[in-house]
């Protein structure tokens, strides 16, 4: 009987041990098959999370890729769009290529914030009839930049001094042309050419001029024959005294092509106050080998039932190639309003002409794409951001 109790225990005993035994089996493979797929998950990870990120790369350069194509390689839809009122343009697509592979300065320009709302085109609607999910911007600007740095205002005489930059880089030799228009219309004019100025590469130009309560100052810049820029600032002392300082513009008038001499000539229109007298358009641009150097033209009063009631001028001249600007001039009482719109307007963030929501753009996250292009026989840079 003891003798089969042992045999039973001792049983009992090696079939306890064997399930220990495979227990412990069970658990190393177990733990074996774990720390191997790990490693396998590991290794999947670090080649598969970057190749997701970069298939998602990949996407947003093809996305912006087309977008660029589409704005600035195509002529958009309708493909005149640029001469319809926005309200009335079918199935509209925006492209601001003109003919001859240059960009349509009146496609720009109806894209610059507080123009006309007839001929504004938004930017909600451009990203709906794109169906886009994603923000985008553009910025159109010159490859040269000049700036206004200071003036001087002493009775009759004003001082403009100024540089001409390639990035931050002054640039010599630079022509410069500036112009002071003030608050009864007469306009003066000075040609002057970047030098070596205390040490500094700047320009200087000093008018002698008849006292008024705002002026105006236009400044252009050429380096060869295929670079320009202009900057502008208008500068006023309130009404009294002898201290001068810069203001902004109160208005953007919109400029455009002229219907019957496209190439010469442009129209201008916007809005007017209730209470205005006259307005006045000036056409503004770098004059060498010109007989002219730049052309005035009084402003009719329009009242119309799509556009409202506005100040408009036609066929008013500019040259057929190189920038330009326009300024144009409101009267009311003894109050002037003025503003500017360029031939073409750059789109710049810093001058708040630009397009898209910048105050959205994530500094971190965005794409871009640059190229050059030619518009009016000069080349610009040509941006979009895409985020």
């Amino acid at each position: 009987m003891i003798v089969k109790n042992l045999k039973h225990k001792h049983r009992r005993f090696k079939k306890s041990k064997l399930a220990q035994i495979r227990g412990i089996d069970f658990a190393l493979a177990m733990l074996i098959f774990i720390v191997a797929f790990s490693q396998i998950i590991l290794v999947i990870s670090n080649l598969l999370i970057p190749s997701m990120v970069q298939m998602q790369t990949f996407s947003r350069e093809q996305e912006l890729n087309k977008l660029y194509s589409n704005i600035f390689l195509s002529e958009g839809y309708p493909a005149n769009w640029a001469t319809i009122g926005t309200n009335s343009i079918p199935d509209f697509r925006l492209g601001l290529l003109g003919t001859y592979d240059s960009l349509d300065f009146s496609k720009i320009n109806r894209l610059v914030p507080d123009i006309l709302d007839y001929w504004l085109v938004d930017y909600t609607t451009v990203k709906i009839s794109y169906s886009l999910i994603r923000d985008f911007a553009l910025e159109i600007f010159s490859p040269i930049s000049i700036m206004i740095n200071d003036f001087s205002v002493a009775l009759n005489q004003i001082t403009i001094d100024g540089v001409v930059l390639e990035y931050q880089t002054p640039i010599e030799n630079a022509d410069v042309w500036v112009y002071v228009i003030n608050a009864q219309n007469e306009v003066f004019t000075n040609y002057t050419k970047t030098k070596d100025i205390s040490g500094v590469i700047s320009f200087e130009s000093s008018f002698t001029v008849n006292i008024s309560t705002h002026y105006d100052i236009a400044a252009f810049a050429q380096v060869g024959d295929i670079y320009q820029d202009y900057s502008l600032q208008r500068l006023t002392n309130g009404g009294s005294g002898l201290d001068y300082y810069s203001v902004d513009y109160d208005l953007n008038p919109y400029v455009r092509k002229n219907t019957i001499a496209e190439t010469s000539a442009i129209d201008v229109s916007f809005a007017r106050t209730a209470l205005s007298d006259e307005a006045y358009a000036f056409a503004l641009f770098p004059f060498t080998d010109y007989d002219v150097s730049y052309y005035k033209q009084t402003l009719q009063k329009i009242e119309s039932i799509n556009e409202g009631d506005f100040y408009a001028g036609e066929n008013l001249q500019i040259p057929a190639d190189g920038f330009a600007v326009v300024l144009v001039q409101e009267r009311e009482d003894t109050i002037y309003r003025a503003g500017y719109m360029g031939v073409p307007m750059f789109l710049t963030s810093s001058k708040g002409t630009s397009f898209g929501p910048f105050n959205l753009l994530d500094q971190s996250s965005y794409i871009s794409e640059t190229r050059t292009m030619f518009i009016r026989n000069m080349l610009v840079k040509c941006q979009i951001m895409y985020w």
